[in-house]
């Protein structure tokens, strides 16, 4: 007989974010900057505890909506890409690739640790931040977790990491 294998999915209506973004691609094309509708959803896979579950859900839900608001109605740069520059001073954030020049007020922008700042990069950020908030209540019997990412309705940048990559 075949162990059974649980997880926790969570998709909530308020999952969701606004954010404006450009990325690079085929190497020297940058995108200009426009905004999306994210909406996010999580799982997490383990063994059942005491109590029968996976994970509170109530737990996951409060992570994720704590990530989904910190990104909702921002600018999300990346702090990593090999082109796109990002410097920042008391009062605002200057992202520049090439020729080009975008100033935003600081408290506009969200830089994040991406190189770029695709669906994919996104989910991976919100994957490792929710590990982070959720490590002391969820220990380490958690063998997974997946975020994903939606940026049009139907386009899905998906990222699963083991549960120790929080560490």
């Amino acid at each position: 007989m075949s162990q059974a294998t649980f997880r926790v999915d969570v998709t909530k209506e308020q999952f969701v974010f606004s954010a404006a973004h450009f990325i690079t691609f085929a190497g020297d094309i940058c995108e200009r900057l426009h905004g999306h509708n994210y909406g996010v959803r999580a799982s997490v896979g383990g063994p059942l505890d005491e109590n029968r579950y996976v994970v509170d859900f109530i737990a996951l839900r409060d992570a994720i909506l704590h990530e989904t608001l910190t990104l909702d109605h921002h600018v999300i740069l990346p702090n990593s890409h090999p082109e796109i520059k990002i410097t920042s001073d008391d009062k605002e954030t200057t992202a520049t690739f090439r020729d080009r020049r975008w100033v935003f007020p600081n408290e506009d922008c969200v830089i994040l640790p991406v190189i770029n700042t695709t669906a994919e990069e996104i989910a991976r950020v919100i994957a490792q931040r929710v590990m982070v908030r959720t490590r002391d209540q969820f220990g380490d019997a958690i063998d997974w977790i997946e975020v994903a990412v939606d940026e049009n309705h139907g386009q899905w940048g998906v990222c699963r990491l083991p549960w120790q990559a929080a560490e």
